[in-house]
């Protein structure tokens, strides 16, 4: 376990300890992302999914669940706060968009409820919307109204413009969710890997402001990318530091190997990206 030094303690964020432990290349904060945020150096990109309240009343428990219920489904008392949800997207994005350098993509993960919120929030923030990118889950929550099977984001950017690594990804992505922590709300790690994938290199740093159990952590370790994580709540602090090590403890085989470039021709589009293949490698 390691304590704040500077240049984080210059600013004067730090009102007491905080827990940061450094596993390989990331750097895990165990406390409240608009503190930590607003002392960290810029990022390459973000990708998160940041607590929001869910519809209360819809659950049906009488319905069932293709694929089963998550370990958390049987206490979900359905009022609509699987997790804590203690802040508001306009809390938060204007210190993602400060905490993210000029000419990045960033990624943000909502349900369709939050989704015109959350749009709003981020462009006010200054970001730019490049499209909405839609999870198929393969499974929702039973509902008595129609099911949700689909979560949505918002793939967005900060300055310039430019061609994501894989051109060829669709914006619709079909993925069963494999429990791998207690999380009530854990993503894909292929999903977080195709995000981090089309949008950064490999050495490069992406922030995830509310880590959870370390989904996107994962990702960066399995394919060579440095990553910063912010976490509250210290179970799921916790578990993400368990998940993250055993991801490195595997070695490099998930990380992109360089390939042979051949020399540029006369009519060779300079935008183009160099390894688009690469893309979306985590397994």
């Amino acid at each position: 376990m390691q304590w704040p030094t500077s240049p984080l303690m210059k600013i004067g964020l730090w009102s007491m300890r905080m827990r940061i432990e450094r596993i390989g290349d990331a750097t895990l904060y165990n406390g409240d992302c608009l503190e930590v945020m607003a002392g960290l150096e810029p990022v390459d990109c973000i990708v998160t999914d940041a607590p929001y309240r869910v519809s209360s009343g819809g659950f049906a428990a009488n319905l069932q669940l293709e694929g089963g219920f998550g370990g958390w489904m049987k206490d979900y008392g359905n009022g609509g706060d699987i997790v804590e949800c203690s802040i508001e997207w306009s809390d938060w994005l204007p210190l993602a968009f400060a905490a993210l350098k000029d000419d990045k993509q960033a990624y943000f993960m909502s349900n369709g409820k939050n989704l015109k919120a959350a749009w709003t929030a981020a462009e006010d923030a200054g970001f730019d919307l490049h499209t909405i990118l839609v999870w198929d889950k393969r499974a929702a929550l039973p509902n008595k109204y129609y099911q949700n099977v689909t979560e949505f984001t918002l793939f967005m950017r900060k300055g310039k413009a430019f061609t994501i690594r894989n051109p060829g990804s669709k914006n619709l992505v079909s993925l069963f969710q494999k429990d791998e922590s207690p999380h009530p709300t854990e993503k894909p790690t292929e999903l977080m890997g195709t995000y981090i994938g089309n949008s950064t290199w490999p050495g490069e740093t992406i922030l995830d402001p509310f880590m959870g159990s370390g989904t996107t952590g994962v990702a960066c370790a399995r394919m060579g990318r440095k990553f910063s994580g912010i976490e509250l709540d210290e179970r799921y602090f916790d578990i993400a530091c368990e998940r993250i090590a055993k991801a490195y403890a595997q070695g490099d085989m998930f990380v992109e190997r360089p390939k042979k470039v051949k020399a540029a021709g006369l009519f060779d589009n300079d935008n183009a990206p160099a390894q688009a293949g690469a893309a979306g490698s985590v397994a």
